[in-house]
């Protein structure tokens, strides 16, 4: 009877252990609901080149839809800096070492995507945008940003090297 109960207490605590490391995976994934990416996105296409991106601002959140041969779509925040959208991909710190494990990378899996494939659609509102993101290299402009933009909005204080691994894309119409 000590043994049937020893071995029930370490299945129970490998089938904890497995809910927490899975939970945790799904978690730390990009995707609407944080859980489940979505795919190819619905609503009215919008053609021709956006030069005025104000409206941006009326909508914290958008969609990305990465990966034209096989639509992976996200939610994220975008904002304008001197006019001009970006998004923004930065490691989730405390799963930083589980993502690096999962994926090869602290980066959420729809920028490793923009990395292979930099063509992808902006769904702001109701409407879809053709678009094309690249990522800001630039260590001092990358710092402008973070100072700029997303301290100066939501109080986020990192350190210099937390900055230096925060993934901004640009976006630019095609």
């Amino acid at each position: 009877m000590k043994l049937f109960i020893r071995i029930l207490g370490v299945t129970a605590a490998i089938v904890v252990a497995l809910v927490v490391v899975v939970g945790a995976i799904l978690l730390s994934r990009p995707a609407g609901f944080d859980v489940i990416p979505g795919g190819r996105l619905s609503g009215e296409d919008i053609t021709g080149p956006v030069t005025d991106w104000s409206f941006i601002q009326q909508h914290p959140i958008v969609t990305l839809e990465v990966r034209p041969s096989d639509p992976y779509s996200v939610n994220t925040s975008c904002f304008l800096h001197e006019g001009v959208p970006y998004v923004r991909s930065s490691p989730r710190f405390p799963l930083l070492q589980l993502r690096q494990l999962v994926w090869g990378s602290g980066e959420s899996h729809w920028a490793l995507l923009l990395l292979q494939d930099p063509n992808m659609r902006l769904k702001v509102g109701d409407e879809i945008y053709t678009v094309r993101a690249t990522r800001v290299e630039n260590p001092k402009l990358v710092r402008e940003i973070y100072e700029n933009q997303v301290r100066r909005h939501t109080g986020s204080t990192l350190t210099p090297e937390e900055i230096e691994r925060i993934w901004f894309f640009r976006i630019d119409s095609r």
